[in-house]
């Protein structure tokens, strides 16, 4: 009896680390499969429409994958932009149904003066509250679509190898430190 015991609990731990180096192998796959999307969906926002307000998603497509990155980190300007054109002139309701034709490229020029460049090149409109990372766009069925949450972490991994090597980031990237409680805060 006691050997039969210590025979399944060998099993037993022999399967879960086997379980765990697949588990690690398959993190690792999945971050070298990993690349940087064509399109960046943004969170749902209730915009004006007619006189009330209604979910909507959109979908930003970069010039390039590459330049993602660079509207991510300039999403909060890109909504407000957003906000404020929509604000002065809601989307159209025509009996009960919302009139999208031409929201897209009425929020191009907004979207890419916010950002200071002209990295957007199309926009997708979505009705609606759609899950960031379960969506399809219908005119693109393959693109490559993540959130900005994705974009911007693995950056942080990035940063993180750059350290790891040595390399320290810039100046003007580094965070403050805290105050200590030997100086004075008027200091800090």
């Amino acid at each position: 009896m006691r050997w039969a015991k210590l025979f399944m609990g060998c099993g037993i731990l022999a399967a879960a680390a086997a379980f765990g180096e697949t588990a690690q192998a398959a993190s690792k796959k999945a971050e070298a499969e990993w690349q940087m999307p064509s399109h960046v969906q943004m969170a749902p926002m209730m915009l004006p429409a007619g006189h009330t307000r209604v979910p909507i998603t959109l979908f930003l497509e970069a010039v390039k994958p590459e330049k993602s990155e660079a509207i991510c980190k300039q999403m909060p300007r890109v909504r407000d932009a957003i906000l404020l054109a929509v604000s002065r002139q809601p989307i159209p309701v025509n009996n009960q149904r919302l009139v999208l034709d031409g929201l897209d490229r009425r929020l191009l020029k907004p979207v890419n003066g916010a950002i200071g460049q002209s990295l957007v090149k199309r926009i997708f409109v979505a009705k609606g509250a759609v899950q960031v990372g379960a969506a399809k766009i219908k005119h693109r069925p393959f693109a490559v679509i993540d959130g900005c949450a994705n974009v911007l972490r693995s950056e942080r991994e990035r940063e993180q190898a750059r350290r790891s090597l040595g390399r320290s980031p810039p100046r003007s990237l580094r965070p403050l430190s805290p105050p200590s409680a030997g100086r004075d805060r008027r200091e800090w």
